[in-house]
């Protein structure tokens, strides 16, 4: 059984078929939510979304050494914690609240969203670790890149009822703090000397800006 499951493993999951997986699964999402029929269907499977992209990514990655694990912990724990404390007093983005697309969690905070500032920060920690910059440029840059991404989320986190602003106005706060937050968690990841090259990290990046962009679009012109 063992066998057989290794042998479908290397015949399927390999980091080519992965990374075209990426574009035709966010395609699809894109297409899910231009139709209004599906469009609650596709809000639902959101949170399983989440989930299949980090099961898929971290398939790849090597080494899972304890250093990694300890980054990874950090990352996450903080992620929730500083979400948390976020979410219940306004003082760090600016005052804002979870909706239910993201499913179940605790202080109104959904478990999902450490895991997610980790898949993040896991991304662009390999990104600006390929640039031949100095430690303190490549921690700005992926900084720089985490608020834009951000930028292209946010929008769409509120049509989806991922989380939704009070006023319905994004804070320049909001990108201020997680400009400061990506800064310290790249900073955890680099201190920690992270080292790894996951081949189908990048292109989910990629394959959700262009998502988020698309989303916004229809957003925009027909409404999520």
């Amino acid at each position: 059984m063992k066998q057989t499951t290794a042998l479908f493993l290397k015949k399927h999951l390999t980091k080519q078929k992965i990374n075209r997986f990426w574009f035709i699964y966010y395609a699809v999402g894109v297409i899910g939510f231009a139709i209004p029929l599906t469009r609650g269907l596709f809000r639902e499977l959101i949170g399983i979304s989440i989930l299949l992209s980090l099961v898929l990514m971290f398939f790849f990655h090597r080494p899972w050494n304890g250093r990694f694990i300890i980054a990874s912990l950090v990352v996450v724990l903080g992620g929730f914690s500083i979400e948390a404390i976020g979410t219940n007093t306004g003082h760090i983005f600016g005052q804002y609240y979870y909706g239910n697309t993201l499913g179940p969690g605790i202080f109104n905070t959904p478990f999902l969203i450490g895991l997610n500032w980790w898949m993040l920060i896991y991304i662009v920690s390999q990104i600006v670790g390929h640039t031949r910059l100095k430690t303190l440029t490549q921690l700005m840059l992926g900084a720089i890149i985490m608020t834009g991404y951000d930028a292209f989320l946010e929008p769409v986190a509120m049509a989806t009822d991922m989380w939704n602003w009070s006023g319905q106005t994004i804070p320049v706060q909001n990108y201020l703090a997680w400009f400061l937050i990506s800064t310290l968690f790249l900073g955890i990841f680099k201190g920690l000397k992270i080292n790894y090259n996951n081949p189908v990290a990048e292109k989910l990046l990629t394959a959700q800006i262009i998502f988020f962009v698309l989303l916004n679009l229809i957003d925009q012109t027909a409404g999520l």
